[in-house]
């Protein structure tokens, strides 16, 4: 929610995670019917054949849209092995569906970090069927474990803080300091009223953090100024936060939506589309804030006020002009694990 590109370099920033889950199921069964389902990412059943090591056999060439859940899963049984738990032969299936919009020929993703929330599952379910109780990782060194494979996937750029939301749920600041991760909780003005916007297109985060990097090599003055600002707004919102200061955290989401909308000449990306632009402008018109969440692109972004109204009506002007909101609520809880 602040900080965007930014906390790549060390500035503070903000995630909230909402009420929206990634449900895995898993079942111990025959060796012949072990397989994961992935219904999301519109690809048959991949299968697979437990090795004695512990790791697993693809049996057939993975599908490309699973790559990435493949290399967590193979890095997840890897760890597990060495720490004294026993794999046996499972059912898997990734039910994403709350993080996708299904209204069209195939599911999009709606920006709310589904590729996180899917790690952070996959990883308790699998500690919880094949290592059952262990000495538990602080969420630090767990987000940075899980950081290492979803690294990989975004061209060594991700920062963890999607992780971060999955595991722990709530509002948090989170920060790399010298390669050391911080995570703190902290609390929303109970006066901040939200409204989350889906842009209509999904945005590829690994793609505008890479352009946001060869901008930096391109135009080293201007990508350094666009960076302080950040840093300066983005600490100020976290300390905003920190005093319960409702005008001020809203001051700083619109100062920040002002800094993205500069990237767009920077990067040669639309980090802030026309949809976003639209979706300002109508918060502007209820005397509100707005900017995009996460990398920006065509996905989400926020709306807010200290109006109780804000909501109903922003909800109405982006459905006048055709543009999607989200029915999605702060969580507290992150993670949790249902044993049948």
């Amino acid at each position: 929610m602040l900080g965007e590109y930014a906390v790549l370099e060390g500035t503070p920033a903000l995630v909230q995670a909402v009420d929206r889950r990634c449900r895995v199921e898993l079942i111990e069964c025959a060796a012949r019917d072990c397989r994961i389902e992935a219904p999301q990412l519109d690809i048959p059943p991949v299968r697979f054949a437990p090795e004695d090591s512990g790791s697993l056999r693809w049996q057939e060439a993975v599908p490309a849209p699973f790559a990435r859940t493949a290399a967590l899963i193979d890095a997840v049984l890897g760890r597990i092995s060495r720490s004294g738990g026993r794999i046996a032969p499972f059912r898997m299936s990734i039910d994403t569906a709350e993080l996708f919009d299904a209204g069209g020929k195939r599911p999009i993703k709606l920006g709310l970090g589904s590729s996180a929330a899917t790690a952070v599952a996959i990883d308790a379910v699998l500690h919880a069927a094949f290592l059952g109780d262990h000495p538990a990782e602080s969420a630090v060194e767990t987000v940075a474990r899980l950081l290492v494979p979803g690294r990989e996937a975004q061209g060594n750029a991700g920062s963890g803080i999607d992780l971060a939301a999955s595991l722990c749920g709530g509002l948090l600041a989170y920060r790399i300091r010298d390669e050391q991760i911080e995570i703190r909780p902290l609390s929303m003005p109970e006066s901040v009223r939200t409204c989350f916007v889906w842009a209509g297109e999904p945005a590829s985060t690994a793609e505008l953090l890479a352009a946001w990097r060869r901008s930096r090599e391109r135009a080293p003055r201007e990508h350094g100024g666009l960076l302080g600002e950040m840093h300066s707004v983005a600490s100020a919102g976290v300390e905003a936060l920190e005093r319960g200061d409702a005008d001020a955290i809203l001051a700083c989401w619109s100062d920040y939506g002002e800094i993205m909308g500069k990237m767009n000449d920077l990067v040669g990306c639309e980090v802030v589309t026309t949809e976003h632009r639209m979706a300002n402008g109508f918060a502007q018109l209820l005397a509100g804030v707005y900017k995009p969440c996460g990398a920006g692109g065509g996905d989400l972004g926020v709306a807010a006020s200290r109006d109780p109204e804000f909501g109903p009506r922003m909800r109405y002007l982006c459905r006048q002009a055709g543009l999607k909101t989200l029915s999605v609520r702060p969580d507290p809880q992150g993670v949790r694990v249902i044993r049948e």
